[in-house]
């Protein structure tokens, strides 16, 4: 292929959250070495609306494999595979790229009409995958090299160009304090939770360092997506607010909230955008957070940041590895240094 040539790319990537945003930084990448390239993204409806706010991304295709999963031989399950089947088939694409690595994501792939890029072998999350790609790219072992970088060096091989700079993801969603965090200081955002309970962080560990943080002068927002989550999340905030008790009744005091209900994915990286800082998990909101730029303290378990940590150009830290849960004092640390780089930079968002 010409390097100037525009191409018509789809991208399969259909979950979860965190890999979803980890994907993002690819569309710019092919924007920069194959300007005017028409790039369509194939994925669960979950994630459908928060890359449709990527304007580098012309389509969104949405599909919902896991209802298709639950339910093989229900008459809406054939409806919607062979509408996806004719919807692809009627275009004609210069690559199809498999992000996933997985068997599902590889037969999804094989429903457009174009050549088929993916890893070879052990580097698909499941090798057999591999065997659906007409191109095969050899990488290391699927958890040997982190996550943004395996996805934007398998684009780069597929269409032939060269990664080159920071990841850069694209996102740039109205920033706008919640109406249910009164006041107009600045905040952090607290993600306390995550869908594997091995890598989250103790509750009194997420006590303290929110008691830090407001006798610092930010209000705190705390996340949640499930009924546990809420109640977690509302003991941290209690415990919060007790730590506090000596100036809690003053009106001006940094607010501490439990967000009052779910929030979409678009609704929080608009509150995300607004923050003063995000601290979070291993989990996909904290991707979420790095992709518009705030600043974010990852805190890491159980898995690793050398695989899954947050990669950005906006400032970070990744603190903990597996089996390695950060103290108190060492996420503190980080957040106050991002903190200072933010009010240094001019960057601080009251």
């Amino acid at each position: 292929m010409p390097d100037s040539m525009p191409l018509r790319v789809l991208l399969v990537k259909t979950s979860s959250m965190g890999d979803v945003v980890q994907a993002l930084p690819v569309v710019q990448d092919i924007l920069r070495h194959r300007p005017g390239s028409h790039i369509e993204w194939l994925l669960e409806p979950a994630y459908a609306e928060l890359v449709r706010q990527h304007p580098g991304v012309e389509r969104v295709i949405a599909v919902p494999w896991r209802e298709w999963r639950r339910r093989p031989l229900a008459a809406r399950t054939r409806a919607q595979w062979r509408e996806l089947r004719a919807d692809l088939s009627a275009r004609s694409y210069d690559a199809v790229i498999d992000l996933q690595g997985l068997c599902k994501s590889a037969v999804l792939a094989r429903l457009a009409p174009g050549p088929r890029y993916g890893w070879k072998g052990r580097a698909c999350r499941e090798p057999l995958a591999a065997c659906l790609y007409e191109h095969r790219m050899s990488a290391p072992p699927f958890d040997a090299l982190a996550a943004v970088q395996r996805y934007r060096n398998l684009c780069a091989w597929a269409l032939g160009y060269t990664v080159q700079g920071e990841p850069v993801y694209g996102l740039r969603p109205r920033a706008q304090r919640p109406a249910w965090l009164p006041g107009s200081a600045g905040f952090a955002v607290l993600l306390s939770a995550t869908a594997r309970d091995e890598k989250l962080w103790p509750e009194d560990a997420w006590a303290e360092l929110g008691a830090q943080l407001r006798a610092r002068g930010l209000g705190l927002a705390l996340a949640w997506g499930s009924p546990g989550e809420r109640a977690r999340a509302e003991r941290i905030a209690a415990r919060v607010l007790a730590a506090g008790a000596g100036f809690s009744s003053d009106p001006a005091a940094p607010p501490v909230v439990v967000a009052p209900g779910r929030l979409g994915l678009v609704e929080w990286a608009q509150v995300f955008a607004r923050a003063s800082l995000v601290v979070g998990v291993d989990t996909g909101l904290s991707f979420l957070a790095a992709a518009v730029e705030r600043p974010v303290v990852g805190i890491y378990t159980a898995t690793s940041p050398l695989q899954v940590g947050i990669q950005a150009s906006s400032p970070h830290r990744n603190v903990g590895d597996v089996g390695r849960a950060p103290s108190c004092a060492q996420v503190l640390q980080a957040a106050l240094e991002l903190l200072a780089q933010a009010t240094v930079a001019g960057e601080a968002r009251p």
